[in-house]
Formats: C-alpha cells, structure tokens, sequence
C-alpha cells in the first residue's frame, strides 16, 4: 500500500479514538490538568483548546502517557519565556562553550503517536516542542504530525526529537525504533538563538531504525543554527521528502562555525533518500543542502525546481563515504552566487556516481559552478576505480569564477 495512504489511515484511526470529557483548555492550569489526566488515563485521547487562548507557562508541560494523542490548539498560543531552564557548559567533543538543557515548553517523553493542529509555541526560554523516545521502546516508530503548527523564537531548538540517550547527543545509544515526523501547513522562524548549534528542526536518531521525515508547505527560516538537521547514527536510514519548502537566512549565530538550510548526516549502515520538490533557499550562511552518507548505503538524491542562492559555501552538497555510491538526478535546479562550487557531488571509497542533470543552471559562484568528483582513495596518484557517469541535458554555467567547465575525476559525461 502507498505509504502516504497508510499515513492518511494512521492518522484518521487516531482521531477516531474516545475522547475523554473535559473542559477545553484556556490556561496554564487548564493545560496542565489536561496533560496530568492523559497521562495516567490510556482512554485519553484528545485535548481541545479554547478559540485563540493565550497562554503563559511558568514551567515545562510534560506528557508521559503511553496512549496516542491528539493536541487540537484551535489557534492558540503557547508562551514559554518564562518556562524551562538551560546552564553553560564547555564541550569536549565539539570544542566549545555552549548550552545544555533537558526542558522544552511543550514537551513528549513517549514513543506514542502525537498528533499536534493549530498551534503555536513561541518565546521558549530554552527549547520548543521537544519529543523524547524512552531507549526500552520497541514496536512501531514514533510518529509525530504536525499541522499548522508554528514554533516561533525559541532560544534553543525549535522542534527537538530525541532518540539518543547520551545528554549531549554524542552517544550511539538509543531505541530499537525509527523516527517518523509528518509536517505541513507550519513554521519554524527565529529559533536556536541563544547558544551554538541549535536548530530551527533537529532529530537525533541512535539505535536500530529510519528518520523519515515528510514536510510540505512550510517555512524554516531564520533560525540560528541548521534550518533543519537529521541526524541518523545506527543501523538506519533517513529517508526525506519536501514540497513547496523555503529554507531561507539559516545558520547565523556562531560566526566561526556557520551552519546550514537542511544538513542530513547519516553514518552506519542505511541510505539516504531525498526527494525535493519546488524548494528554495536564499542567504543561508553555510551549505544549502549538506547531504553526508558514511558506512553501507547509498546517497539517493531527487531534485526538482529547487533554486539555492547566495550561500556562503556550496549551494549544494552530496558526499557518501566508503561502501555505497551517490545517485543524483537533478532536474530544473539552479545554483546562483554561492560564495564555493555551485554544486558538488564527492563519491570517496568503493562506489561511484550515476548522476542525471537535466536543466541545471550554476551562475555566478566563485568556485565552479560543478565540481564533482570520485575517488577510492582521495588525490590517488593511480585510478583504480570503475568510472561514474554523468549525463547532461540543457546545462548552463557562466561566471563562475574558477572555470565554468565542470571540475572532475573519474567520472564520463554523456550528452
């Protein structure tokens, strides 16, 4: 069956559940009574907010029911400037000062399905709406939906799920389950501005299963960190599909480390697969897209009539690392004044590129406007390895400032 036709069944199966009576939620106190009762009452299914409410939390809402839930905000606002607390710390690993935190405004310590419409979760003092997967889950993937859902000025993450059981994320340990993340109709703007390396959407996955992560119509701009960061570390894949999505002005805050519109990092075994359909990104201060596949697994990447401009490295980025090969097709893609190569596909290890550019357009970048290459060892003074191949249809390139002939080893090019 299609997925997107079970999805549509999951999701209609969830509002269909009882709801259990209750007062619609107008308050800080109405809320969390609401959230108390579903968490100790599995025949909880359903929290309705007053029309428009307004609402201002003095501390994190926290629920831990086993039971899918569906959260209807009915326009409502939550505010949590004054919820949730984070301390400095220095980082070992990373290098460098910055924050940690185990609070959000709005936050999910369940494997459930959660199900949030119509809402909005601004001013957090630390992070947004948080989605924390206990390590022992084990069955179906966490599925969170989001529908018009705008997370708006969070210090740190906008959106966090959670599937690493290490505090700092840097640990390998997590759930023998995937990650599922449904959004559309939302916005992500102004996150991740008060300490390095916080994201607009972030999801850390550890352990066994896939990030699958389906967003249509929705802005992630603005936000100091990644616009979005997938994060898969275990024996997995991450599998990605955006329609109409912009990407714009994302990765500002740490002036020595900039960060990208949507980096997806995927090590161990699994692959990546993206599909993008009509995306832009302007003024992101790193990569536009920053794809890194390493281990067993290949880099499957689809564009179609996605625009990346005035990026302060490459406008796009495909790299897969040792057993696994790079599979591009890029069709109606323009790549415009990018401050490195306009577009670059690095095959490293036992793999090759298979590419298909069709109506692509690189202008104005100050490497080149192509710059892709395979290597089994990188700089090998002896090619060993089978050639990649690379067929080009309606290419344009010009003022590319290194050459706008397209850089390249061990790749043929058909036309």
């Amino acid at each position: 069956m299609n997925k997107y036709v079970v999805h549509s069944v999951l999701l209609a199966a969830i509002i269909s559940l009882p709801t259990f009576a209750m007062n619609k939620v107008s308050d800080e106190a109405s809320l969390r009574k609401a959230i108390t009762a579903a968490n100790s009452d599995k025949n909880i299914s359903q929290i309705t907010f007053k029309k428009e409410a307004k609402i201002q939390l003095t501390s994190p809402i926290i629920y831990t029911g086993q039971q899918a839930l569906l959260i209807e905000g009915n326009d409502a606002e939550i505010n949590g400037e004054k919820a949730g607390k984070s301390e400095s710390f220095y980082d070992d690993v990373e290098k460098m000062t910055t924050v940690r935190t185990q609070d959000g405004s709005l936050m999910f310590n369940t494997a459930a399905n959660i199900s949030l419409h119509n809402l909005s979760v601004v001013k957090s003092h630390t992070r947004g709406i948080v989605v924390t997967i206990p390590v022992e889950a084990k069955g179906n993937d966490a599925m969170l939906t989001l529908n018009n859902v705008s997370v708006l000025d969070s210090r740190l993450y906008g959106l966090h799920i959670d599937d690493n059981s290490n505090e700092l994320d840097d640990g390998d340990i997590g759930a023998d389950i995937g990650v599922h993340l449904q959004i559309s109709h939302s916005k992500f703007i102004n996150n991740g501005t008060g300490a390095i390396d916080f994201d607009g959407i972030r999801v850390d996955e550890r352990g066994n299963g896939d990030i699958t992560a389906d967003i249509v119509d929705t802005d992630i701009s603005h936000n100091g960190g990644d616009g979005i960061e997938l994060d898969e570390g275990g024996n997995g894949g991450v599998q990605a599909n955006m329609i109409n999505v912009v990407l714009n002005e994302n990765g500002f805050y740490n002036e020595s480390d900039l960060d990208d519109a949507f980096d997806i990092d995927e090590a161990g075994p699994g692959e990546i697969d993206v599909k993008l359909i009509n995306v832009m990104l302007t003024n992101n201060n790193d990569q536009g897209l920053d794809f890194d596949e390493e281990g067993a697994g290949d880099a499957n990447v689809l564009l179609y009539n996605v625009v990346a401009t005035n990026t302060l490295k490459e406008a796009i980025k495909i790299d897969e690392e040792d057993a696994g090969n790079i599979n591009a097709n890029l069709f109606k893609v323009k790549v415009t004044k990018g401050a490195d190569d306009g577009i670059q596909l690095t095959e490293l290890g036992a793999g090759k590129i298979t590419a298909l550019l069709n109506d692509v357009q690189a202008t104005d970048n100050k490497k080149y406007g192509m710059n892709i290459q395979q290597w089994m060892v990188e700089d090998e003074k002896l090619q060993v390895e089978s050639l990649g191949l690379v067929k080009l249809q309606n290419i344009m390139q010009s003022g590319n400032k290194k050459d706008d002939q397209i850089k390249s080893h061990a790749v043929v090019f058909e036309q």
